[in-house]
């Protein structure tokens, strides 16, 4: 990597993504036939609205008739999915013999039919998927999946996030199983989101190639996703402005960001960014994106400060200076203040400081229970 002195052992790799991706415009009808291979039933999982809106599922309804499999669809997912959606998602695809289910939608539809396809083989109570993940009794259902935002790059690793119906707190969960066999990437299916989702999603994908680029578990081949990452979204990011419309080229760029910062999390996962940002969605409802990069300027200078040199390589690819990219942050996530106490604050803290916590342990530097809390509320209280 010409100009970037590289960390320690990043030349040492061990990189895992066993999926076959499909790109471009009208990909689905073109791979159709990938669908035979799967099975002759399939279930597909979606929200109510997006991947009608975006056309996906029309695509996707087409293709499977084409084949000759039959399908129905399980529209009940709702934002930040309970595991019981996904469990009822499962029971579905059980109750209809499906060979295969295929998510359709964003970060929400798409890892809630993870784990749907986990439930359909596996009975299991409660919270008790993350005491058994990975090593299910059944071997799950395989996954298409189809993404119709551009950020999450769900579609393209094996995590899940779901909140828990009995803590109300959200918590992933990787597996094998949960790569998708086929992954469709058509960036027209992101061509009907609105500004505020384009925003929130876009900064999520750069949440992701940033954490990952400066967190300890990052290689030589993630670097070069994240770097691609934030190449293709920081521009668009720079130049939206509301009730401007995007070009398709521009979506594209979006959308692609966020597969190659879903190629960067498949490794590295995330820093404390999502840590913290689960909070804010949990307690405030604070779009998953949005919640995210409000921790995200923090990450940057903290690992300007303690990776020197690999935040000057990122400063070079991306042509822009990195408190310019933070002060962008900032104007894309700016709000009135946070309606909570020091107080509240210090509780909810709490959660992190019981254990080494993997999105601390990942991040630049040391980072001990105290730092974590300091950090919290400098962002929270700002």
């Amino acid at each position: 990597m010409p100009g970037l002195r590289l960390m320690d052992n990043s030349l040492n790799m061990d990189y895992f993504l066993p999926v076959r991706l499909v790109t471009g415009p009208g990909c689905v009808w073109e791979g159709r036939k990938l669908f035979k291979e799967l099975g002759t039933s399939c279930l597909i999982v979606t929200g109510q609205h997006g991947a009608k809106d975006s056309g996906a599922l029309q695509d996707a309804v087409k293709a499977l008739d084409s084949q000759k499999i039959s399908w129905d669809v399980f529209d009940q997912v709702e934002s930040n999915p309970l595991i019981s959606t996904a469990r009822r998602a499962g029971d579905e695809a059980r109750r209809i013999r499906a060979g295969f289910i295929m998510g359709i939608g964003g970060g929400s539809a798409i890892d809630c039919s993870k784990m749907a396809a986990v439930f359909a083989r596996n009975q299991m109570p409660g919270d008790s998927l993350y005491q058994a993940a990975p090593h299910w009794e059944h071997v799950p259902l395989p996954l298409v999946q189809i993404g119709t935002t551009a950020g999450t790059g769900s579609e393209i690793n094996p995590y899940s996030v779901l909140t828990s119906d009995i803590t109300g707190r959200k918590k992933s969960v990787g597996f094998d199983h949960g790569y998708a066999r086929v992954v469709f990437g058509d960036p027209r299916y992101t061509m009907s989101l609105s500004y505020d989702i384009t925003v929130s999603t876009a900064l999520d994908a750069l949440c992701h190639a940033t954490e990952g680029f400066f967190c300890k578990a990052s290689n030589l081949m993630t670097d070069m996703a994240a770097m691609s990452a934030a190449q293709l979204i920081l521009p668009v990011l720079a130049g939206m402005e509301r009730g401007k419309e995007l070009t398709a080229g521009q979506r594209e760029q979006l959308y692609y960001g966020s597969l190659f910062g879903g190629m960067v999390i498949n490794k590295t996962g995330t820093a404390y960014c999502h840590a913290f940002g689960y909070y804010l969605t949990e307690t405030f409802l604070t779009p998953h994106g949005m919640a995210c990069a409000e921790f995200l300027p923090h990450y940057i200078r903290r690992s300007a400060r303690l990776c020197p040199d690999k935040a000057a390589y990122y400063q070079q690819r991306c042509g822009m200076d990195m408190e310019e990219i933070c002060v962008l942050i900032e104007s894309l996530t700016a709000h009135e203040p946070w309606s909570c106490t020091k107080e509240e604050l210090l509780k909810a803290a709490e959660r992190w400081r019981m254990g080494p916590h993997k999105n601390f342990v990942k991040s630049p530097g040391d980072f001990g229970s105290d730092e974590i809390t300091e950090t919290f509320l400098q962002v929270m209280m700002k």
